[in-house]
């Protein structure tokens, strides 16, 4: 996270995103850097029939959007709030600025990005194998990891829609197959919460 005074010191403004409401739209021309102050964002891919794909979900202190608008390409991907939420956004002219003053901001974006290709390779290997369970499995150690608690059993606080897009299952096979891992005890679920 870019702390607050340096991304307002370069041009960011607050903004207010309602529920629902789009930060913007796959294939928009990518020209800002955008940092969650409070929220949960969505970032997803649509296909021609309509099916949603989850690319990401960003929260509290969170970035999204960089890569195209470091390449200056179009978005992939439709960027939404799933609650009320609030946003920097610094133009691409104040972050160039603001990477070549500091550094330190510069360093620590390259080791994010190379995080995030990391995660997407590993992602992307998950989801070609056919088997939901190890796919659901696969995302669930994921978030734990993300989270710093990789051996404690944790609250999982997706939807099952949510983990139906994230894994590209339909949302009935998911409920199908927690049902399942819950009965073979690899996940916990009580009052419809999911543990693991």
């Amino acid at each position: 996270m870019i702390d607050s005074s340096i991304l307002m010191h370069y041009g960011a403004l607050q903004k207010i995103i309602e529920k629902d409401e789009f930060i913007f739209h796959e294939g928009d021309y990518a020209k800002y850097y955008f940092q969650v102050i409070r929220g949960k964002i969505k970032l997803f891919s649509t296909s021609e029939d309509g099916k949603s794909f989850t690319q990401g979900m960003f929260s509290d202190g969170d970035s999204f959007g960089e890569p195209p608008m470091l390449i200056r390409e179009r978005y992939p991907s439709s960027a939404q709030s799933m609650n009320r939420s609030i946003i920097y956004k610094l133009h691409e002219s104040g972050f160039q600025q603001m990477l070549e003053e500091h550094r330190e901001i510069e360093h620590n974006l390259l080791l994010l990005m190379a995080s995030r290709c990391y995660v997407k390779s590993v992602t992307s290997r998950e989801l070609i194998n056919q088997k939901t369970e190890h796919r659901i499995m696969a995302f669930l150690i994921d978030y734990k990891r993300k989270k710093g608690h990789p051996s404690s059993r944790i609250h999982i606080p997706f939807t099952r829609q949510e983990i139906a897009d994230f894994v590209g299952l339909r949302v009935e096979t998911v409920i199908r197959t927690l049902k399942t891992m819950s009965y073979l005890k690899l996940v916990h679920i009580e009052d419809r919460k999911l543990y693991f």
